[in-house]
């Protein structure tokens, strides 16, 4: 599929996103949930998540993921959003994330497999890619991803979108590494955000160019044995919706709920 690979996806998205995303791999929990209800001014860049975390190690992962192609962050505005963003587990090599910041959107692969990890390949959110790799979804487009082992022993994998006008899967990237099938851990489909505090609207800074806006993470799957099961409230965990605070997000005015629990979260701002 048409879409920047290797030291062209990294120049293109370097170094903000390439170094936020690389620092959160620390950090992959569920959303901090204090009870706060203002917004208390910080430091630095505000780092927060909201999601699905399957706790089982899986072989694979799909979705369908919804994008807003009117997001506009301009030039200045530090802040970066990641929503949806998916890892199937721990051993997997690729993180395929859909991401809004002052550079563009776009939807990437992201190497955890490679020596230095970083963006291996970058789709910019275009006209064509709206025509090729999405569908209507409750009013948005959204793409569906299929990120999966390929090769047990090599530990080998390869992230696909799906192709609307061939019907057909087509491939984003593949990498693999053996050293991190000792990684045992589940993975995640989140909602996350790095921002940073604007005095002038006394929240984030994403929090004005993304309003009106809703993101879904839906038909949430893991492939455990060879089998495809739904996530559900046995498999993953997800943060309660009424535990969670939009002002632990920096931002005023966001709403989260799980449509289906656990294999459809939303975000809506």
């Amino acid at each position: 599929m048409p879409a920047l690979r290797g030291d062209a996806a990294r120049t293109a998205t370097a170094p903000m996103v390439d170094e936020r995303l690389r620092k959160r791999e620390a950090s992959r929990e569920a959303a901090r949930t204090s009870g706060t209800t203002t917004i208390t001014p910080w430091a630095g860049a505000l780092h927060v998540v909201w999601g699905a975390f399957p706790n089982v190690s899986s072989d694979g992962a799909q979705a369908t993921h919804s994008i807003n192609p009117g997001i506009s962050i301009p030039p200045g505005n530090p802040d970066i959003v990641y929503a949806p963003t998916l890892v199937p587990s721990g051993k997997s090599c690729i993180e395929v994330t859909t991401f809004y910041w002052q550079g563009g959107n776009g939807v990437g692969a992201w190497d955890w497999c490679a020596a230095s990890p970083g963006f291996a390949a970058v789709a910019w959110i275009d006209s064509s890619f709206v025509s090729t790799y999405t569908t209507p979804f409750q009013g948005l487009p959204a793409y569906t991803v299929l990120d999966v082992q390929t090769n047990a022993v090599t530990n080998s994998w390869t992230a696909y979108l799906y192709n609307y006008t061939t019907s057909s899967w087509d491939a984003l990237f593949t990498s693999a590494d053996t050293a991190k099938l000792s990684e045992t851990h589940g993975g995640w489909d989140m909602f996350e955000v790095y921002t940073e505090y604007n005095s002038a609207t006394g929240q984030g800074y994403y929090c004005t160019e993304t309003y009106g806006t809703q993101y879904h993470a839906a038909n949430l799957q893991i492939k455990v044995g060879g089998t495809w099961s739904a996530l559900t409230t046995g498999n993953s965990s997800v943060t309660p919706p009424g535990s969670v605070n939009s002002t632990d997000f920096g931002c005023y005015g966001l709403s989260f709920t799980l449509q289906t629990a656990n294999s459809h979260w939303q975000v809506t701002h």
